[in-house]
């Protein structure tokens, strides 16, 4: 046992017996993993409930499903048929999961139906699927079952499935719980009400967010493209006195005329401003923008019916417009705003604030349990809906306190109006980190600070770039772990979320400035929403976005008891968070971070 995780064992019976929900914190190399399954295994086991185990990565999957071969259970990796279904690398690539599953329900039914040709995958898995049963029940991780399944000819995507209902835990990405359609399969396939669910929900803070995303919606500038020209490959019909390509560049000059609200790349959008554009090009009155969207639904579904017969990926460019259309039209309550975003692309968005229009479902399950190595618990706690009696825990850290440095410099910042004074200084601060010689990470707050920060450089580190494609991304951290060095990176970015660096892989972190939220017009009405909703806005649209991504960052020096490491944050603006960060002002920062890694002015380490 380590630090920690009895008394953590003991408070998710306590919650699991009394039917309650948690919150809790506990540090990465803390063993929570384990520690959460493990109460919650034995209580199902004796209850007849099932465990539904949330992760945002396919990394979080597999340690899951590490820990459940240590324990002896059936266990199953659940994941999309994006990524399970041999048919949607080969034919379907990029169809999205409501797409894979008309097409996937059509080809099932015409190899029921005799032609066996239509899914050799499915008709191999109804003839021969015992063997990749078999497989599954040995607890593999979802691309392991992929390749069994691949090289046996079946459908692992199927067979993955029927295995549901004999499984004590289910690993699945967030979205197989907070979309209504897929959840309602999934308790079916599983064989349990809602109510016999214990919901575990990993890396947590990431789940508000994902679940605004579920509610919202975009229409872009090349999605009307797309409809115009799938309009004219169907006959370019009638509605409401226009033609669909017609409608399709209205709608373009809907979102230009829109521009006028535009503040730098985003704006808010005043209620009834598209409807007033429609009604001004279609000639149609403001009550029928609904019954545009319907028609142009109608005439999307007979797009993918026709796909569907013709066993191509059913998407309809109408159907989404239609379906963006009738979304804006409903989405009228508080809890959404209207944006137009600017760029290459221009776009219209609708926006959910309230991630607990999503999550309230999390009410329903016998318990839930929410994790992360970073979290704020009463914040998260109140975005998510969980009710007044959940437990917020926080575990201290098993490792030793003085493996840990968190320094500050003061004479810098990148508050807005005085970042481009500081360029400067924050690379000569940088290069003389560099020049320590000890592997170092610097995360940004954003791509274009990194960029003129990089320019003044004297010396050349390696840096993620936000276009860079991910085997390239791969090779450059491979690079970083057996070369060393520095590498720059973003907060937020795919370096910073999910890679470890154990030991001297990474001794030093530099935060440069506070990563709060750019104050955009989507933020500073978040900011609004939560005053009314709670009453401290700001620390909700900013503070605590920005506390949370510090600690993330900082969490990625110390992964064992072995690990010691240096974190340093360049803004006199850290003061703020001492409550939260226990950090001191560098006085002489190069000394003061070779004297604690035990760094001799010559080159090594001393004795």
């Amino acid at each position: 046992m380590r630090r920690g995780q009895r008394e953590l064992m003991e408070d998710i019976e306590n919650v699991l017996e009394n039917g309650y929900h948690m919150v809790f914190e506990a540090p990465t190399g803390s063993g929570k993993t384990i520690a959460t399954i493990y109460p919650a295994v034995r209580y199902a086991m004796k209850s007849g409930k099932k465990i539904l185990y949330l992760v945002h990565t396919n990394s979080q999957e597999h340690q899951v499903i590490k820990e459940s071969k240590t324990l002896g259970i059936f266990a199953v990796a659940l994941q999309g048929r994006h990524n399970l279904c041999p048919l949607a690398k080969e034919k379907f690539k990029g169809g999205n999961a409501e797409e894979l599953a008309l097409i996937c329900s059509k080809l099932k039914k015409d190899v029921m139906n005799g032609n066996l040709d239509a899914c050799p995958y499915y008709s191999n898995y109804l003839e021969k699927g015992d063997e990749i049963r078999r497989y599954i029940e040995e607890v593999h991780t979802a691309e392991e079952v992929f390749q069994r399944a691949i090289e046996l000819g079946v459908c692992p995507y199927e067979a993955i499935k029927d295995s549901l209902k004999d499984a004590i835990l289910i690993v699945s990405p967030y979205v197989y719980f907070l979309y209504p359609f897929i959840r309602r399969n999934i308790m079916e396939k599983m064989g349990v009400s809602i109510q016999d669910i214990i919901l575990i929900v990993d890396e947590a803070h990431n789940l508000p967010e994902i679940a605004r995303e579920i509610r919202s919606m975009e229409l872009t500038q090349h999605s009307l493209e797309l409809m115009e020209k799938e309009a004219l490959e169907y006959g370019n019909p009638q509605i409401l006195g226009h033609s669909i390509a017609d409608i399709a560049e209205f709608l373009k000059e809907s979102i230009y005329n829109l521009e006028k609200f535009l503040q730098e790349e985003e704006g808010l959008i005043p209620s009834y401003a598209l409807e007033e554009e429609i009604s001004k090009f279609l000639g149609i009155g403001i009550n029928e923008m609904e019954e545009l969207s319907k028609q142009l639904i109608y005439y999307g579904e007979m797009v993918r019916e026709d796909k569907i017969k013709r066993r191509k990926l059913p998407r309809s460019h109408i159907y989404h417009v239609g379906s963006f259309l009738y979304f804006w039209k409903e989405a009228y309550s508080y809890e959404f705003i209207r944006l137009i975003k600017w760029g290459k692309n221009p776009s219209l968005e609708i926006y959910c604030l309230d991630p607990s229009i999503v999550t309230d479902m999390i009410n329903s399950v016998h318990s839930s349990i929410h994790l992360s190595g970073t979290l704020a618990l009463e914040n998260y706690k109140n975005l998510v809906g969980l009710p007044d009696n959940t437990m917020l825990r926080r575990y201290p850290s098993p490792f030793p306190a003085e493996n840990l440095k968190i320094l500050y410099v003061d004479e810098v910042t990148t508050k807005y109006e005085e970042v481009d004074r500081h360029i400067d200084a924050f690379a000569s601060h940088i290069e003389k980190i560099i020049g320590i010689g000890r592997n170092t990470a610097i995360f940004f707050p954003s791509y274009s600070l990194l960029s003129k920060v990089e320019e003044k450089l004297k010396i050349k580190p390696l840096v993620e770039d936000r276009r860079m494609r991910q085997y390239a991304l791969f090779d450059m951290i491979e690079k970083f772990r057996e070369e060393g060095g520095a590498i720059l990176s973003v907060l937020g970015g795919r370096l910073y979320e999910g890679l470890d660096f154990p030991g001297e892989q990474l001794e030093i972190v530099v935060i440069v400035g506070i990563p709060y939220p750019k104050p955009t017009p989507r933020v500073k009405t978040l900011e609004r929403y939560y005053e009314s909703k709670f009453g401290n806005g700001w620390d909700y649209a900013f503070r605590i976005p920005a506390l949370i991504k510090m600690r993330q960052a900082i969490g990625r020096l110390i992964r064992s008891s072995e690990d010691r490491g240096v974190a340093v944050i360049l803004d006199r603006r850290a003061t703020s968070f001492k409550g939260e960060i226990p950090m001191e002002r560098a006085k002489n920062l190069v000394e003061e971070i070779e004297r604690f890694l035990k760094i001799k002015r010559g080159g090594g380490a001393s004795s």
